[in-house]
């Protein structure tokens, strides 16, 4: 099981942690973004999105998602990140939970690009960014 508290209220984890409901609740985690084709929600009831990624990040088809719905998925994490604690999931946690993270960085804040990676590696040293965020200019 892998989780790491990205921002106060913002987790990143792995698929197994957004099963966990004991996780879920003790950081009462309001809304999941699973960004999985085949994994499956928690019954608990709080509100569930599927992002189907690819299991394996097939990267044309994934990009083609990402850049399809960069937008739309920044605006919900915007609208949603002050009042309501959020849970990115993806199947492994390192890969597309905190690229879709970064790109939320990307699009509403003041930090420069390429202090984003940085900035995200000093709260998990293990996480997997290797994908250029200016493909999503």
């Amino acid at each position: 099981m892998f989780y790491c508290e990205i921002l106060s209220g913002l987790w990143i984890g792995d698929v197994s942690i957004s099963l966990n409901n004991k996780f879920i609740q003790d950081n009462s985690i309001d809304i999941i973004l699973n960004c999985s084709s085949t994994f499956g929600f928690t019954e608990l009831p709080l509100q569930k999105i599927r992002l189907p990624f690819s299991d394996s990040f097939e990267a044309d088809a994934d990009i083609k998602l990402l850049r399809d719905n960069k937008k739309k998925i920044c605006d919900f994490i915007k609208k949603n990140i002050l009042k309501k604690n959020i849970l990115i999931c993806c199947y492994d946690g390192k890969t597309i939970s905190p690229l879709l993270y970064a790109l939320y960085l990307k699009e509403y804040s003041k930090i420069d690009t390429k202090s984003i990676y940085p900035l995200l590696l000093e709260k998990e040293k293990s996480l997997r960014l290797w994908l250029d965020l200016s493909l999503f200019d």
